[in-house]
Formats: C-alpha cells, sequence, structure tokens
C-alpha cells in the first residue's frame, strides 16, 4: 500500500490509529513534540525503579476498546481489578459514601434522602447508553437537584461542579454528568461496590507495548519532533512542516487539542473551522506527592467545604498498591490558565495543598512527603455545554485528506482511555475509507 499517514500527537489516539493504520500496509509517521509517549497518558520517573502516570487513570468494566486492546496486546495477565472505596469530606469529617451500607450510614441525610439517592443512581446504572440524549437540553445542576434533591446536590455535586468548571458550571450538560454516572455505575459489584481496573505497569506499559508493536509493523515514530504547520495545496493536504523540515504525506491525522490543531492551520476558513474556534476548554494542574503514610482509605475523595479550594483528591495506591511502595496522592485542578493557581510557584503551591491536606487529615504533616511532582497542560477538558451535541466536529474535515480527533468528540463521555482508542480506530477506518474511494 502507497498511502502515506502522517499523525500529529503520540498520545493514545494517535498511537492506535497509527497501529490500526499500519497493520493493513499504510506507510505511517506519528510526530510527538514531547520526549515521551502517551500525551496525557504519558507517565513520568516517581523513583529510579518506579513510574506513575502525570494524571491518574483506572479502568471500568464497561471501558471495552481498552480491554480489547489489552486482550490483543497479550496484556490481559497484568490486568488487576480491586474493590476500592469512595470519600467524601464534609462538615469537619471524612465519610465513606461509595456503597449502599455506607450511604445510610451518612448522618447529613435523611431517610427520603438516601432512598432517593439509591434510586436515582439505579435508574442511571440500569438505562440504555442512549438515555443521555433526552438530558442534552438541560444543565447539570437542574438535573442533579431533580434526580437527587437540593440537599444531595448541595452537598455532594455543587463543589465537584464549580470547582472543576468554576464560571462554566451553570451551563455544563446533564449529558455530560449522567455519563460519569453510566460509566462508574456499571463498574460496580452486584452489592454496589466500587470495582475498578489497572494495569500492573500502569498505562505506561499499555504504550511501550504498543509503540513496540508499531515498529514491527513498520511505522516510524518520533519524539521531539514539533509540527509548525499542516501544508494544504489547492484544497488538498499535501503535507506538514517539523522541526523546519517539510515532510510529503497523502493524509494527515491530527490528535492533538483543537485550539493547538488551528494554530497548525491558521489560514484555514470556513463554518467547520469556525465551529472550531468557538469550542472551549479548560487546563489541568495536578500536583502528585509521594507520602510515607498512607493519608486515608479512599481511592477518590471528594471534597465539599469552602475552606479548600480542591474538588477532590485521589489516593492512586488505593487502587493500584504495587506502585512505589508509598502512597501516592494526586491533588488535581482544572482551571483557566489565567487562575493564579496555574502559575503558582511550586513551593508555594506545595505549601498551600499541605494546608489543604491537614484540615482534611489533621493527623498529616509535610514531613510525610518524600517528594512532589506538579504537571500542567493546557487545554485538557472541553466545556460541553448544554446542546453540545450540535458543536461536536466530524474527524474528517473539508480540507482532503486532513483529519482531527480531539476528546470533545467522546461527548457525552469524559476523556478516557479507552473513549481516545475509540477515536483513533475511528480515524483510521475513516482515513481507510478515503483511500479506498481515491
Amino acid at each position: 500500500m502507497n498511502l502515506r499517514v502522517g499523525i500529529i500527537g503520540g498520545g493514545i489516539a494517535g498511537l492506535v490509529a497509527g497501529y490500526e493504520l499500519s497493520k493493513v500496509g499504510a506507510r505511517v509517521t506519528i510526530l510527538e513534540r514531547e520526549q515521551r509517549l502517551g500525551g496525557l497518558a504519558s507517565s513520568f520517573a516517581l523513583t529510579p525503579q518506579a513510574e506513575v502516570e502525570r494524571y491518574y487513570h483506572f479502568i471500568c468494566k464497561p471501558d471495552r476498546a481498552y480491554l480489547d486492546m489489552i486482550h490483543g496486546l497479550g496484556l490481559a495477565s497484568r490486568l488487576r481489578w480491586r474493590t476500592t472505596k469512595m470519600g467524601l469530606f464534609y462538615n469537619g469529617g471524612m465519610h465513606t459514601i461509595g456503597d449502599p451500607l455506607s450511604l445510610f450510614r451518612f448522618p447529613h441525610f435523611s431517610f427520603g434522602d438516601k432512598l432517593r439517592f439509591v434510586w436515582s443512581t439505579a435508574t442511571v446504572k440500569f438505562s440504555s447508553s442512549k438515555s443521555w440524549k433526552p438530558l442534552e437540553n438541560i444543565s447539570a445542576e437542574q438535573w442533579l437537584v431533580q434526580c437527587y434533591g437540593r440537599r444531595a446536590y448541595d452537598i455532594l455535586y455543587a463543589s465537584l461542579l464549580n470547582l472543576k468548571f468554576r464560571a462554566h458550571a451553570s451551563r455544563i450538560s446533564a449529558a455530560w454528568m449522567w455519563a460519569r454516572f453510566h460509566r462508574l455505575g456499571n463498574s460496580r459489584t452486584i452489592t454496589q461496590k466500587e470495582c475498578l481496573g489497572y494495569l500492573e505497569g500502569g498505562t505506561q506499559l499499555f504504550i511501550s507495548v504498543l509503540e513496540q508493536v508499531l515498529h514491527r509493523q513498520g511505522a516510524a515514530v518520533y519524539t521531539d519532533a514539533t509540527v509548525e504547520r499542516v501544508v494544504v495545496d489547492d484544497g488538498r493536504v499535501i503535507g506538514m512542516q517539523c522541526n523546519g523540515e517539510y515532510l510529503s504525506f497523502d493524509c494527515v491525522l491530527s490528535t492533538v487539542p483543537v485550539p493547538k490543531f488551528l494554530e497548525l492551520v491558521a489560514s484555514a476558513d470556513g463554518p467547520y473551522f469556525d465551529n472550531l474556534r468557538r469550542l472551549e476548554y479548560i487546563d489541568v494542574l495536578v500536583m502528585v506527592l509521594r507520602l510515607r503514610h498512607f493519608f486515608s482509605p479512599y481511592f477518590w475523595m471528594n471534597i465539599s467545604d469552602p475552606r479548600i479550594d480542591l474538588a477532590g483528591i485521589i489516593e492512586y495506591t488505593n487502587l493500584n498498591p504495587s506502585v512505589g511502595g508509598e502512597a501516592i496522592l494526586y491533588v488535581p485542578q482544572y482551571l483557566s490558565s489565567s487562575h493564579p493557581f496555574y502559575s503558582m510557584v511550586e513551593e508555594d503551591l506545595f505549601r498551600l495543598y499541605c494546608e489543604y491536606l491537614q484540615t482534611i487529615n489533621p493527623a498529616f504533616r509535610s514531613n510525610w512527603v518524600q517528594g512532589y511532582w506538579v504537571h500542567r497542560d493546557r487545554f485538557a477538558q472541553p466545556i460541553c455545554n448544554i446542546d453540545f451535541s450540535r458543536c461536536i466536529p466530524s474527524i474528517q474535515t473539508p480540507v482532503a485528506g486532513l483529519y482531527m480527533t480531539d476528546s470533545c468528540q467522546l461527548h457525552p463521555h469524559d476523556r478516557t482511555v479507552s473513549g481516545s482508542i475509540e477515536l483513533g480506530r475511528k480515524a483510521a477506518g475513516l482515513i481507510m475509507s478515503w483511500w479506498r474511494d481515491q
């Protein structure tokens, strides 16, 4: 096959698209600007012997695309499932809320609140995969109050929405929230305990094996490769400029976030590109802490406390105990790059977060911390407003031979490894169909 495909971005979607295309004989070149592959799923060295993801990941039972690839790449023996706990810090204390028994012990709900919570959660879990469509035109807040009641919304969900989306919170689609509940709900056991998965070796194991297979299939994979622009001639893509060098391709697939993609096609116009320019995103800031002691019994703990400007914390070793041997804590923030936290000096951010952590667990001391790392990325989360489906761009652009994937195309579902795999597969299928038509 003479099809030459250039893929911008060595994240999950780009790697999977390259895997599918090279498997059928296409000549694939993957260009990643960072030193490591994986994008938002990449890892870093926690110790000389251990790596961990920059941003935490977990596997749910409905993540069929990821689970299929794990088996297809021979990694099934490294897949582990673990029953985890969900916590809530509210009214000065930590509470377990992830299963029916702990919910009925929660002192801040009435009996009616608890019954309503169980009924609403079960309704979402057992509804069809298309049940989100009627929720497109209402806000997440409106839907949550209707289903769970005002008290449950104020205690459980108001902080999550407001601290993740901030100025955008009131416009977030109920469909987006429904999809999160549906995915997690269908990863629970028969007794409604949360059961999540991980790979021994982390997402980095998946990426490394995928890279090895790409090389065996003849794909070229480059890091430290910065694409400056996509070259279009007479309405058709003909190549890219990368690290100052022109590279010729029959087809180009961008898997970087939409705002970065637009920089590469700055002169593109028309309704498709006008729509892309209207899409909104928020950025991500995460501090990873390596602790001497476990902080809590929870994999994730939501926070509903006006003293703490955090939606939650994730204690990753309560899911995957094989990482580093100590407690690994993620402190995530979704916010604009203009927010003071985003550019805060790391030492100041560390001191602030230590104050928050001591408010949650008074036994915590900063000398528990053996090391900390801060990761930042722009355009990490699309703002999925009410009626967002009409804004979702197609993977195939109006420019012949030019394709684009972005996490907004997963709507109503959130960005996951499994979702990125699906996008990579769809893009590869569209490219092959287009090439056959040529």
